[in-house]
């Protein structure tokens, strides 16, 4: 699913954490995919989606994630 918005992102992981898929999906973050691997890179995922949420001027994706194992 391509990466529309912040709020977005944070749900696809939720809906994963929710359904037990969490660690075998791959999210999209503008022009990157990634796969989580450890429930570390969720949390530290999660909280980066809070960060990009609580400020309104962020661009969609455009900052660089550290984890995560790049798809594609």
């Amino acid at each position: 699913m391509a990466f529309t918005t912040w709020q977005a992102l944070k749900t696809q992981i939720l809906d994963g954490l929710a359904d037990g898929t969490v660690l075998k999906r791959s999210y999209s973050m503008a022009d990157r995919s990634l796969m989580l691997r450890d429930m570390k890179e969720v949390i530290t995922l999660l909280k980066y989606c809070d960060d990009q949420i609580a400020n309104p001027s962020t661009s969609t994706g455009k900052r660089q994630i550290k984890g995560g194992t790049p798809c594609g």
